[in-house]
């Protein structure tokens, strides 16, 4: 079955004139409460702290060791690979720098 011409270039001014609306960023990001950062677990048994650390030296930001204390080093770490992927510069871990940084490190 074949569509009408008439019918048909209405469906393809319908799709031509389609444009995707913006994303709303606030959609898509979780309120934490900051008790969980310390006490969330992470991967094979690590706190949030160690697994960030882990993947931001994995990634080239040395943070040392990962101890899962957020010391100097780890939080200028975290406001390095924050400014240079254009995020807030806060240095505190969070859930969803966790998420980005396993998906920049995979």
């Amino acid at each position: 079955m074949q569509l009408a011409p008439e019918t048909l270039a209405q469906a393809e001014a319908a799709v031509a004139a389609w444009t995707a609306k913006p994303a709303v960023p606030e959609a898509n990001q979780v309120a934490q409460n900051p008790a969980w950062v310390a006490q969330a677990p992470a991967k094979k048994g690590t706190t949030l702290v160690s697994r960030a650390q882990t993947l931001l030296n994995r990634l080239g930001y040395d943070v040392g060791a990962p101890d899962g204390m957020v010391g100097p080093r780890t939080r200028t770490a975290i406001k390095t690979f924050q400014e240079r992927n254009g995020l807030d510069q806060t240095g505190d871990v969070s859930l969803p720098l966790v998420d980005q940084l396993e998906r920049l490190s995979s």
